[in-house]
């Protein structure tokens, strides 16, 4: 099974200009607890609730600080392409919750959470009992 398998296509993402509290408040609402950070199309970096969290802390005695201030840059990615328990392995190995999925040129297309993994898991072993 490949990652495009189970990807979740075109996912949440911040622009590394975009005021945490706003990027914090819109992760929260759609419970989710990453994204990507994209600028002119490509992966920038990536921001998790943790981060934007701490930030918003900070920003009570620093207002106007910017997603760019606290994401990861130029995370761990993989393609649509990678197998998926190679990127099982990446998440697992490296305590990540998701990794971005970049094409060959860099853009992002989509992004492989936990989650995502799990549901291709439980159709592999639905597909096993047919």
């Amino acid at each position: 099974m490949l990652v495009k398998e189970c990807m979740t296509r075109n996912p949440v993402t911040f622009s590394p200009g975009e005021d945490v509290r706003v990027a914090f408040g819109r992760l929260t609402d759609l419970k989710i607890r990453q994204a990507p950070v994209v600028e002119n199309g490509k992966l920038a970096g990536i921001v998790t609730d943790r981060d934007l969290r701490l930030a918003v802390m900070e920003t009570l005695s620093e207002p106007g600080l910017r997603v760019a201030s606290v994401m990861t840059p130029d995370p761990v990615t993989v393609t649509e392409g990678t197998k998926l328990r190679d990127a099982a392995e990446l998440i697992s190995k490296n305590k990540f919750n998701a990794l971005p999925v970049i094409s060959d040129s860099g853009e992002l297309i989509g992004v492989l959470t936990t989650t995502d993994i799990l549901n291709g898991l439980v159709k592999a072993l639905d597909d096993q009992k047919k």
